[in-house]
């Protein structure tokens, strides 16, 4: 198979954005309407979400042919995909987050700036998981030393 040029893996990874994000919109929208008591509505948000959660699988499977659309890191075995979502969380939690946050500071929106170094918190707490998980991977396929 072979792969897209740079402007099809573009379209790939803003449709892939796109539709995760719309998953997410329509849980949350669901949600709203579950709480205004209009059950038939939140039933269907959460069916279009889930129909978009398979739209975007589908468009990761297809990503995995070239790179992971957030970092473009190849995706593979458990190892790259690790390093991958690595390599994603430390950007985050040390460029995106920490830039908008210094940005809301200086616009003097403190609530905003909050709720990114609250990120900033998540994202490292997600780094050490993804470190610890990827050492247990090196220990685990390793071979032992003999003693």
């Amino acid at each position: 198979m072979s792969e897209p040029n740079e402007s099809l893996y573009r379209g790939l990874q803003s449709t892939f954005a796109a539709e995760a994000a719309n998953v997410q919109r329509y849980a949350f929208f669901a949600q709203i309407a579950e709480i205004e008591g209009h059950g038939d509505t939140s039933r269907l948000f959460r069916e279009l979400a889930d129909s978009l959660a398979v739209a975007a699988q589908g468009h990761m499977d297809q990503l995995r042919n070239v790179a992971d659309p957030a970092t473009r890191l190849p995706i593979g075995g458990t190892e790259q995909n690790l390093a991958a979502a690595l390599s994603g969380e430390l950007e985050e939690s040390s460029g995106t987050y920490r830039a908008l946050a210094e940005e809301a500071r200086s616009e003097e929106m403190p609530d905003l700036a909050s709720w990114f170094e609250t990120l900033i918190a998540l994202k490292r707490a997600h780094v050490a998981r993804l470190e610890r998980a990827l050492d247990a991977l090196h220990a685990a396929t390793s071979p032992t030393e003999p003693r």
